[in-house]
């Protein structure tokens, strides 16, 4: 079969007006910076190339502008603390990408965090109706979701999660001899995976996986023990992402703000958690389950490259650590609650701009932002990185459509799981119904930590040891841990 190769769209690509359905972008054309300024964009992204050309671009358009590109080591927290601790010495940065709970924390420390409302509404370099229609809504609504009213931050590199499975061995599994009503009795399908829910998973297929595992001779088991990697059967990378949309899902409560005074509560120290945790528990100890905390920090994804695990749930902004050369990696939704909608984390971090009390580098910042943001710009983002799109006009695109398409493709091929996973985030009912987003306020980064280390606590525990008694003072603990955050 003759390889068809996708072609990255190149920077030169870059424009600035467009037009659809009678709609069409802001008609700014650059020339609004009057005076010498220099922005500073502070990011971890390791797309500096896709960045570098934004900012040359951008600069033909606004010679006045110089754009400073620093890419730092570490995590997003890390660079989040960084920046909030350089707020006394003036030696923040005018913008930066980030988690909205990180601009959230920082509402703390004054007037730091711009408020991008009034520049969107701006008719001469705003949003047009085309924008503001075309912008994903769920990923904006997030930028809206702070403690109080404004848009603090605006998407930029988006993901979410998704469930990846060794096709090569999954599919076509015969488990009628351990459960005949796994599947009606038939071998396992892609339907079948698609909809898998946790009761499915937990109370039916891995229990006959394992027990089909244990039967299989050396050569043929369906998990390796290689000596190195945990042999479980499910992975889950984060602690936190994990409480946090079991919380979502069941409707059990995780965090909400008190509209009448702006300030954050927590909600997760609650029965049903406790309950649902207990259970994940007990999966974690007859290894059907783990994740990246109970498997002493290391990311599960590399069990299942390596073939100790069957199922990985992950970013899908990380498309890469989920492929290997030993078999086809496929895609799927993340189980859900039996009865209940399907509902998957809104993550990836956004574009987070600082306020230096300068209007011509403030609107500088906002006019480059806003650039990287446009049409074509965010196409291209989106195209070249793996991230999800954040404009309808993206997932309608001929480009889009190529990018998504496999044919052609070696199936266990890069190209071809990126394929997989841009299908995957564009399938209209998922994009509209599913993502959603845990409220922002100062404490929230704080309720997420805590909520991680619940569930890590919690997992690694032996299950005749994980008694009720337990399950309420670790549930307990990670409140007052998380509640001392709060302000």
């Amino acid at each position: 079969m003759k390889k068809i190769v996708k072609m990255l769209l190149p920077l030169s690509a870059v424009t600035l007006l467009a037009a659809c359905g009678g709609k069409k972008e802001s008609d700014y054309k650059g020339g609004l910076i009057t005076e010498q300024v220099t922005i500073e964009f502070q990011h971890t992204s390791g797309y500096e190339d896709q960045i570098k050309g934004f900012i040359e671009a951008f600069q033909k358009l606004e010679p006045n502008v110089t754009v400073v590109s620093s890419k730092k080591s570490g995590s997003y927290n890390q660079l989040a603390t960084e920046i909030q601790n350089g707020f006394a010495a003036n030696t923040y940065p005018d913008m930066f990408l980030g988690y909205p709970d990180a601009a959230a924390a920082m509402f703390a420390d004054g007037n730091y965090v711009m408020d991008l409302k009034p520049y969107i509404d701006n008719k001469d370099y705003g949003w047009s109706e085309f924008d503001k229609d075309d912008i994903i809504e769920d990923y904006q609504k997030e930028g809206e979701s702070y403690q109080v009213p404004g848009v603090f931050s605006v998407p930029f590199a988006k993901s979410t999660e998704a469930m990846y499975y060794n096709k090569d061995k999954v599919i076509g599994l015969d488990l009628s001899a351990e459960d005949p009503s796994i599947n009606g009795g038939k071998p396992l399908t892609v339907e079948y995976i698609n909809n898998l829910t946790w009761e499915e998973l937990l109370d039916k297929l891995c229990p006959a996986i394992w027990a089909k595992n244990e039967k299989l001779p050396e050569a043929q088991k369906l998990l390796k023990n290689d000596g190195k990697n945990t042999t479980t059967v499910f992975g889950y990378d984060s602690d936190d992402n994990l409480f946090i949309t079991l919380a979502e899902q069941y409707g059990y409560g995780y965090t909400s703000v008190d509209k009448s005074t702006a300030k954050g509560k927590l909600e997760f120290n609650n029965d049903g958690m406790k309950a649902l945790l207990k259970k994940f528990n007990a999966a974690r100890n007859n290894k059907y389950l783990m994740t990246k905390g109970s498997n002493n920090g290391a990311y599960t994804n590399t069990c299942f490259t390596e073939q100790t695990s069957l199922f990985s749930v992950g970013s899908t902004g990380g498309i890469k650590y989920q492929r290997t050369d030993n078999f086809v990696t496929n895609v799927a939704p993340i189980p859900h609650p039996a009865g209940k909608a399907r509902k998957v984390i809104n993550q990836g971090p956004s574009l987070i701009l600082l306020n230096h009390k300068n209007d011509q580098r403030s609107l500088a910042t906002w006019l480059f932002t806003n650039f990287m943001l446009n049409k074509e710009n965010s196409k291209v983002w989106a195209i070249n990185t793996g991230y999800s799109p954040i404009r309808n006009s993206t997932l309608n695109s001929a480009e889009w459509a190529t990018y998504q398409s496999e044919e052609g493709l070696e199936p266990s091929s890069l190209e071809a799981l990126k394929a997989r996973v841009a299908q995957y985030v564009a399938e209209p009912s998922f994009v509209s119904n599913c993502l959603y987003s845990s409220p922002v306020f100062t404490g929230s980064q704080g309720a997420r930590t805590a909520v991680g280390g619940l569930v890590t606590t919690v997992l690694v525990k032996p299950t005749a040891e994980c008694t009720d008694a337990f399950i309420n003072q670790a549930f307990q603990d990670a409140y007052d841990s998380a509640l001392k955050t709060l302000k």
